[in-house]
């Protein structure tokens, strides 16, 4: 028995694919503003993996000469601050990028982060496609 294809099937199965979750969600992505005219910032954001186990792999945006992983730990005391190749992405388990853990470095700026401004950053992942946000910068000082 052959079963009559509606018109409609193309856009009901674009309609469903669409009404998927994106595989990485993405919250809050916010910088604080520079202190006069450093070459540095940071950018802060939350991630939560919806799908396959992940990772971050990198960032760019045309602010910035390059955007790099980094981590800050306290080594007995004393603040340090190293580059990672990646952060693992688990899925369920939101990751947050915050002032004094990981974060994003933006190095070389092209000028200074002024409160109320935005910025286009777009991440890369392992398996995910990249995801382009728009980055707030916050005063001096913020610590969301």
């Amino acid at each position: 028995m052959r079963f009559p294809i509606s018109p409609m099937l193309p856009l009901l199965l674009f309609l469903a694919a669409a009404g998927d979750p994106p595989p990485i969600q993405i919250d809050h992505p916010w910088a604080r503003a520079s202190a006069g005219a450093a070459k540095t910032g940071a950018a802060y954001l939350t991630i939560t993996d919806q799908g396959q186990p992940d990772q971050l792999t990198g960032a760019s945006t045309p602010i910035a000469a390059s955007a790099e992983l980094h981590e800050s730990m306290d080594d007995m005391g004393m603040m340090k601050m190293r580059p990672i190749a990646g952060l693992t992405l688990t899925p369920g388990k939101p990751v947050k990028l915050a002032p004094g853990g990981y974060h994003l470095m933006l190095m070389g700026l092209k000028a200074p982060l002024k409160a109320g401004d935005t910025f286009p950053l777009t991440l890369q992942f392992t398996h995910a496609p990249p995801q382009t946000v728009t980055v707030t910068v916050e005063p001096i000082g913020a610590k969301n």
